[in-house]
C-alpha cells in the first residue's frame, strides 16, 4: 500500500508540474518558466495530495485499495466530479483571497466565473494518474 501511495503521489506530482507551467501564462504575473518554477513546483505538490486524498477517500468507500485497476466509467465519472468540484472550490478560494487572478487569455467557466485549464486539471490528472498508477501493479 505504501508503494502505490508513493506510486500515486509522484504521479500526480509529476504530470500536475507538467500541467501548471503550461498553463503559467493565464495567470497574472507569470514571468516565465524559471520565475515561476517553484511556484508551480509547489502547487503541483499540493495538486499531488489532493490526488493521494482522492483516491484514499474513494479506496475506503469502494473498500479496495486497487479499485482503480477495475473501475468502470461510473467511478471516473464520479472521480472527474470531486476533483472538479474540488478545482470549483481552490478557483474560488483563490480568487476571492486576491491568492492570484487569470489573464484575458484564460477561458471561464460561465456562472462559476473559473477558470477551464485549472477545473479541468483536477478532472482529468487525477484519473490519468490512478490509470498510469495502476498499469504495473498486481492485486
Amino acid at each position: 500500500m505504501i508503494a502505490l501511495c508513493a506510486r500515486i503521489l509522484v504521479i500526480g506530482f509529476l504530470v500536475n508540474l507538467v500541467w501548471e507551467n503550461a498553463q503559467g501564462f493565464l495567470y497574472v504575473g507569470y514571468g516565465g518558466f524559471w520565475e515561476h518554477f517553484w511556484v508551480c513546483f509547489v502547487a503541483s505538490v499540493i495538486d499531488a495530495l489532493v490526488i493521494l486524498l482522492v483516491y484514499l477517500a474513494l479506496a475506503l468507500i469502494y473498500h479496495d485499495l486497487y479499485w482503480p485497476k477495475h473501475s468502470t466509467s461510473v467511478r471516473y465519472a464520479v472521480v472527474a466530479l470531486v476533483g472538479g468540484a474540488l478545482a470549483v472550490g481552490f478557483e474560488l478560494w483563490a480568487l476571492a483571497t486576491g491568492e492570484w487572478s487569470y489573464t484575458a487569455l484564460m477561458p471561464l467557466i460561465p456562472v462559476l466565473e473559473v477558470g477551464l485549464s485549472p477545473l479541468a486539471q483536477l478532472m482529468v490528472l487525477p484519473v490519468l494518474t490512478y490509470y498510469i498508477s495502476m498499469r504495473k501493479t498486481s492485486m
